[in-house]
C-alpha cells in the first residue's frame, strides 16, 4: 500500500472512541468474535477508574494510514512485576492490526520505543493489561468463539508478530470438559467420587458451601487472598490487590452463579476454592459493545439460556495442600452446574510446563485441549 503508516499516542476523546471501536473494523464477518463492552474496555484503561494503575503506567497508541486508524496498540510498565522479578520486562497488549505485516511492524516496534526509553530490557505481551487480566495470541482453536474473559484474534496474527521479531515466551493451554466425560459412571467420577468419600472420612471437620452472597465482598477478598497463596510459584504470578479484588467482584457479581462458586473449610478456615462465571458471549454479541438501548435486556434475561461456564480451576491453601480437597470441590461444581443447567466448560488458563496441573486435569477428568495461546517475547 502506498500510504504511510504512522503510529502516534491517543491524544483525545476522538482517537480514544477510535482506539475502542477499531475491533470491529477488524472482525467485521467473523463469526466467532465476541464484541467487548466498550464501557468495559474504557473502564480498564483509566488510570483514575481501574485500580490496576495503583502499581502501573500504560500509553495507547494508534497506527494510522491514509487518515484512517488500522491498527493499536497499549504498552504497559508494571512496577508490581518489576518489583518482584527485577527482570526489566515492560508489557505490549490490546493488540489489533489489519492484515498487513507492516502495520504489526510499525505498532510493535513503536510500543519498543516506548518501552525502551522507560528503561526496560524486554517487551512481552499480549496482557491485556496484564497477567491476571486476559493474555495470549491465540494460535490454535479458532474454529469456537472464545470462553469468557480470554482473548480472541485473527489467524494471521501469530505470523505478523514474529515477522516483526517477536519469538514464544509461554504457551497457555485451555481444554474443553463437558457433563458426558464425567457423568456418574464413568470411570473418573467414580474415581472422584471414592476419593470424595475417603477425604471425607479421614476429615470430618472438613465442610464444603458455597459463596455468601450476604458477605460478598468479604468473600471475594478472603478468595483473592486464596488464590494469591495458592499461585504464588506460578510463572509469571504478580499478586491481585485488594483494590483489584473489589473492582473484580464489582465486575463479576451481575453474572455470578452463587452455587458455582465451592469453597472448602477445615475447622472454619479457608482450605481452598474452585470457580466458574458463565460464559456470557452469546449475550455479549447481541449487545454488539453497548448497553443502551437493549444491552442490558440481553445481559439480565439471556442468562437462563447459557449453557458453558468457564471454569478457572482449583485454588488451595498451602496448609492444606495433602488433603485432598480438590476433587470435592470439582465434584460439588459439577453437580451445581448441572442443576443450574450448564452442560460444557472451559478450564483455562493453565501454563504448558505446569506440569503438576496438566497432569491433576489430565487425570481427574481427562479433558479435551482445545485451544493454545502464546506470549511472546523480544529483548530490547
Amino acid at each position: 500500500m502506498s500510504d504511510a503508516i504512522e503510529v502516534r499516542p491517543v491524544a483525545n476523546r476522538r482517537e480514544r472512541r477510535a482506539f475502542l471501536r477499531l475491533p470491529w473494523e477488524i472482525y467485521c464477518g467473523d463469526p466467532n468474535w465476541v464484541p467487548p463492552l466498550l464501557s468495559s474496555v474504557d473502564h480498564m484503561l483509566d488510570p483514575r477508574r481501574n485500580p490496576f494503575y495503583e502499581h502501573a503506567e500504560s500509553r495507547l497508541y494508534l497506527a494510522w494510514r491514509g487518515g484512517r486508524p488500522v491498527g493499536r496498540i497499549v504498552a504497559t510498565v508494571n512496577h508490581l512485576h518489576n518489583e518482584r522479578y527485577h527482570d526489566g520486562a515492560g508489557f505490549w497488549g490490546f493488540f489489533e492490526a489489519e492484515e498487513d505485516p507492516a502495520v504489526a511492524q510499525a505498532l510493535l516496534d513503536r510500543a519498543a520505543e516506548d518501552l525502551r526509553s522507560r528503561g526496560l530490557a524486554s517487551m512481552r505481551g499480549p496482557f491485556n493489561p496484564s497477567i491476571n487480566a486476559e493474555c495470549g495470541v491465540l494460535i490454535e482453536g479458532f474454529d469456537r468463539p472464545p470462553s469468557l474473559l480470554m482473548p480472541y484474534n485473527p489467524p494471521y496474527y501469530p505470523d505478523v508478530i514474529q515477522r516483526a521479531g517477536h519469538t514464544k515466551h509461554k504457551d497457555l493451554l485451555a481444554y474443553y470438559l463437558d457433563q458426558d466425560m464425567i457423568a456418574p459412571g464413568t470411570e473418573a467420577r467414580e474415581r472422584m467420587e471414592r476419593i470424595e468419600a475417603l477425604v471425607r472420612r479421614r476429615n470430618p471437620e472438613l465442610t464444603i458451601r458455597t459463596i455468601d452472597m450476604t458477605r460478598f465482598e468479604d468473600e471475594v477478598l478472603a478468595l483473592g487472598e486464596l488464590f494469591n497463596l495458592a499461585r504464588e510459584r506460578n510463572w509469571g504470578f504478580v499478586p491481585v490487590t485488594p483494590a483489584e479484588m473489589r473492582a473484580m467482584a464489582r465486575e463479576i457479581r451481575p453474572i455470578l452463579v452463587p452455587d458455582c462458586v465451592i469453597l472448602a473449610e477445615v475447622a472454619g478456615r479457608l482450605a481452598g476454592c474452585t470457580m466458574g462465571l458463565p460464559d456470557i458471549g452469546p449475550l455479549l454479541k447481541k449487545a454488539n459493545g453497548r448497553l443502551l438501548p437493549f444491552g442490558w435486556f440481553h445481559l439480565l434475561f439471556g442468562r437462563r439460556r447459557l449453557d458453558s461456564m468457564r471454569i478457572f480451576g482449583a485454588a488451595v491453601h498451602p496448609d492444606f495442600r495433602n488433603l485432598g480437597v480438590i476433587p470435592l470441590l470439582f465434584l460439588q461444581y459439577l453437580r451445581h452446574s448441572k442443576a443450574h443447567g450448564f452442560y460444557w466448560g472451559e478450564l483455562s488458563w493453565v501454563a504448558e510446563d505446569n506440569v503438576a496441573s496438566m497432569r491433576t486435569l489430565e487425570a481427574a477428568f481427562k479433558p479435551r485441549l482445545y485451544k493454545r495461546y502464546r506470549i511472546y517475547e523480544k529483548a530490547l
